[in-house]
């Protein structure tokens, strides 16, 4: 790794060959920035608006991906899901509509009480301290393979986890496309200590086929984005406050409840199995 650049004290290395790029300075406890108002709108920790509000108006994009497992699922009757990163478990419930099995894992003790508070089994832990003798028919990953401190091992502990031919799914977003490419520095997903990896399509499946998966599926699907956390995210990528103050105000307006369609291309959905 080679020093690429600083953003708010974190350093930014970069591979010179595979591109992957990660923080060198970790902080050793992170949970902090996981806290309630990552999920409820507090604009400095790069996190949510609502969390739920946000996740709903984009509940087609979920749905789609629960459609595209089951397309690849090699079993019949029930599937057993288990989610890193479950939040409040807006995608458990909607994979539990679906007669599914789930079970998660999330570090943030307020988002883990939420999900429990929809009568999911959800604990408050990482995939480290994780312990099970079941084994899943899938694991999902979305938006979290970014925010670890070591993707190698999370991705050798879920495929410890799978059952044979079991699959697991990630969402992240992808530094090498051609959005994060034409922003260079200024690409809004760089946003230390909350993302401390940045994979490619190329390097993250490269990484996937060293450690026993077969990737079966990459794609780039687009969201629905609420317009508070559309101006939250003009905060994170400019720093000018004037769009902390607008995130604020919008999310008590009838703003909240207003969405808009977004692909740049630049989040990465890809299904691997476990072989």
């Amino acid at each position: 790794m080679e020093p690429y650049f600083v953003k708010k004290t974190f350093h930014i290395m970069r591979c010179p060959s595979c591109k992957l790029m990660a923080v060198e300075n970790i902080p050793a406890d992170l949970s902090p920035y996981y806290s309630e108002g990552y999920f409820t709108g507090d604009v400095t920790l790069d996190g949510y608006i609502d969390y739920d509000l946000d996740k709903e108006v984009t509940k087609k994009t979920y749905i789609d991906y629960i459609d595209l497992l089951a397309k690849y699922i090699h079993k019949q009757g029930q599937v057993s899901m288990f989610e890193v990163g479950c939040a409040t478990g807006f995608f458990m419930d909607l994979a539990r509509q679906r007669g599914w099995e789930t079970e998660g894992i999330d570090i943030s003790e307020y988002a883990v009480k939420k999900a429990q508070e929809k009568g999911l089994a959800a604990s408050a832990t990482t995939l480290e301290s994780y312990q099970s003798v079941k084994k899943f028919d899938v694991i999902v990953m979305q938006d979290v393979i970014e925010h670890v401190k070591d993707p190698v091992d999370v991705i050798n502990r879920a495929k410890n986890l799978l059952a044979d031919k079991g699959l697991l799914l990630f969402t992240t977003p992808d530094a090498g496309s051609l959005w994060a490419r034409v922003w260079n520095k200024k690409w809004h997903a760089f946003v230390p200590p909350q993302h401390l990896f940045y994979f490619s399509a190329k390097n993250l499946g490269s990484i996937l086929e060293k450690n026993g998966f077969e990737v079966v599926h990459t794609a780039h699907h687009g969201k629905w984005f609420t317009v508070p956390y559309i101006i939250r995210l003009l905060y994170s990528w400019t720093g000018l406050k004037i769009f902390s103050k607008l995130a604020e105000w919008s999310a008590k307006s009838f703003l909240k409840d207003f969405a808009i369609p977004i692909n740049v291309r630049d989040t990465l959905s890809l299904v691997a199995r476990k072989i």
